[in-house]
């Protein structure tokens, strides 16, 4: 049983992790893994956002993670699975607490854990590794189809979140699962790992609804495998945060496989949101579409990187990118960068990018129809982001996403140009 007497040591060190696990115990990852996921954190070097040929004023390689507590409340056992219809329980239908999953499903748990991520490939993916302290394991049996979605909510308390969220659906399986990460201004370091593994012919819908706190820095690494015919729509809204990475790869890897991404963020004040996806084509007839809307307002900084990689398998593969940034004033800046790598013949593939501001003609038009400039200005604006939120494939969430970003737009009272 873990001990109850040990002192909280702050900062991301071994000695901190030691306490950890003497008043936590292991969980669903052993203590070996974690002390070697610390090692890799400490010697892997941090990736270097540039942008325009200079660094950012936020800059993950000076982060000081010396003063945060990881202690975040994991003791109580808590079980997720009331969030459950009686439907769903009679089904086989999981979620669980990650630190418990593997203690209480093991043969689920251990036969997707794994599958789509390996954390020895990203520093900030191996620091999650170590301190896991909250997340949820969501599975889903073959040939089930949920009508209900399920939630994976982080719980900033002030210490900082290390999360782990595991989802496996079973061959034909359907689910729809929201991620939410909630406001806490006292938390100052998120670091997030989602792992999803589709079996052949399963459909997923998973979408992030990612707004925390003014102050927090947030990094994230997404992973999905999908099997035969199978299919994952999956969306990010990443709208809080002072200093936000989000990193996505998704790998078709066997026939018939599908991967719809759409990506709404809105930078503004001094807020750096620095979004990557990748869409892996590994297998013939697989298909893919990224539509990424994002805008920055104040200071706000910016950067999307959208990658499609078709391997030389990917016969017949169809990809394409679409990524569309507005500036609402002169001090916003926003990078795009769409790539394609393709190593195989018969294939169909395009990316486009477009980034500027709002047109004086459209602007012209609606003032002419009596609209005043600043309430065309948001009208604008939030039509801009519309064919993004449109493929939130939850009405609920949808409507949230609309009233955010109207509330972000409307912090400002006008967009002032300097």
């Amino acid at each position: 049983m873990p001990g109850s007497s040990a002192t909280a040591v702050r900062g991301v060190s071994k000695l901190s992790l030691d306490a950890f696990l003497e008043r936590f115990g292991e969980g669903s990852i052993c203590a070996q893994d974690r002390y070697d996921a610390l090692a890799r954190y400490e010697e892997l070097p941090v990736r270097t956002t540039i942008r325009g040929g200079r660094g950012w004023k936020r800059d993950l390689a000076k982060l000081d993670l010396s003063a945060v507590e990881p202690f975040a409340a994991t003791a109580g056992y808590e079980p997720l699975r009331d969030a459950l219809s009686p439907a769903a329980l009679a089904a086989g239908v999981t979620i669980e607490r990650f630190s418990h999953a593997r203690r209480q499903h093991r043969a689920a748990f251990e036969a997707a854990f794994g599958r789509a991520l390996d954390t020895r490939e990203d520093k900030f993916a191996s620091l999650a590794l170590a301190f896991q302290n909250q997340g949820a394991f969501i599975d889903v049996p073959a040939g089930v189809s949920l009508d209900e979605p399920l939630t994976s909510a982080l719980e900033p308390d002030g210490a900082a979140v290390f999360s782990y969220t595991l989802v496996a659906l079973g061959e034909g399986a359907r689910a729809t699962v929201v991620e939410r990460i909630a406001a806490d201004g006292a938390t100052p370091f998120v670091g997030a790992i989602t792992e999803i593994v589709l079996a052949d012919r399963a459909k997923l819908v998973y979408l992030v609804d990612q707004r925390a706190g003014a102050e927090t820095t947030l990094v994230s690494t997404r992973r999905a495998v999908l099997g035969a015919g199978a299919s994952l729509d999956i969306g990010f809204a990443e709208l809080g945060g002072a200093h936000v990475v989000s990193r996505f790869r998704a790998t078709a890897a066997a026939n018939g496989a599908r991967t719809g991404v759409v990506v709404v963020f809105f930078s503004d004040g001094d807020q750096h949101v620095d979004v990557e996806t990748e869409t892996v084509h590994a297998a013939p007839n697989t298909t893919s579409e990224t539509i990424v809307r994002s805008a920055g307002i104040g200071h706000g900084q910016g950067r999307y990187l959208g990658n499609i990689k078709i391997l030389a398998a990917a016969h017949g593969a169809d990809a394409a990118l679409r990524d569309d940034a507005l500036l609402l004033s002169d001090g916003a800046h926003i990078d795009s960068v769409p790539a394609l790598e393709i190593a195989a013949n018969d294939v169909k593939a395009f990316h486009g990018a477009t980034v500027g501001a709002i047109s004086e003609d459209e602007l012209f038009y609606a003032e002419s129809r009596g609209i005043a400039r600043t309430d065309a200005e948001r009208m604008i604006a939030l039509g801009f982001f519309e064919p993004a939120v449109a493929r939130f494939g939850l009405a609920e969430l949808r409507d949230e996403l609309r009233s955010a970003l109207e509330a972000k737009i409307g912090a400002t009272a006008e967009f002032a140009r300097r």
